[in-house]
């Protein structure tokens, strides 16, 4: 009944001309318009965070992811160790070198030891981007690794690698312990 109830009903709306109404409210919402004055700050990561940057924006804008799909919300995008895109061209997704992001303190993620670059431009939700973009330039640096313990050697088999000939080794000892016990037993009860 549901299809006929549909069917029925973009018949009737045909036959009056009024028009349908878009399942999209994407394209309907006009994004908020890149504002003059608004300046960002990007803050060097620390050691405590060496690859994680803070950003200010002045003044406060309605930041927010894209997936949140309010129009009136802006976004950054984090360009790293890429030129960022000029004001008013839309920025690519699915570059792993440009992180879209609904905060102003970003992980960038695994980076190679050695100088970096990242510029954070403020976008549009449609991702065009604004004039507003700060960079900042630093250098991380090898984590250190550590080195696995060589495997034990000269201990005439009593200790390997694992540990195992330890236990090895005391097995034996109890089983022998057992025996002479158990002789000493039978070899009583004979008497």
């Amino acid at each position: 009944m549901s299809r006929w109830f549909r069917w029925l009903s973009l018949v009737a709306v045909l036959a009056i001309g009024v028009p349908i109404a878009s399942t999209s409210t994407a394209s309907a919402q006009t994004p908020g318009a890149c504002l003059a004055g608004v300046t960002l700050a990007v803050a060097t990561p620390t050691a405590a965070a060496p690859t994680t940057v803070n950003v200010t924006v002045t003044p406060a804008q309605n930041i927010k992811p894209a997936s949140a799909a309010d129009a009136t919300s802006f976004h950054l995008h984090y360009f790293v160790d890429t030129p960022a895109t000029a004001a008013g061209g839309v920025i690519p997704s699915g570059d792993p070198k440009i992180i879209h992001s609904g905060t102003t303190t970003q992980d960038l993620g695994a980076l190679a030891p050695g100088a970096h670059s990242v510029t954070v431009v403020l976008g549009q939700l449609s991702h065009t981007a604004c004039d507003a973009r700060a960079s900042v330039t630093f250098t991380t640096v090898a984590t250190a690794v550590p080195v696995a313990a060589p495997a034990k050697t000269g201990n005439a088999g009593l200790a390997g690698a694992d540990g195992n000939s330890i236990l090895l080794a005391g097995s034996l000892v109890g089983a022998a312990v057992l025996l002479t016990v158990g002789a000493r037993k039978v070899v009583s009860r004979r008497r």
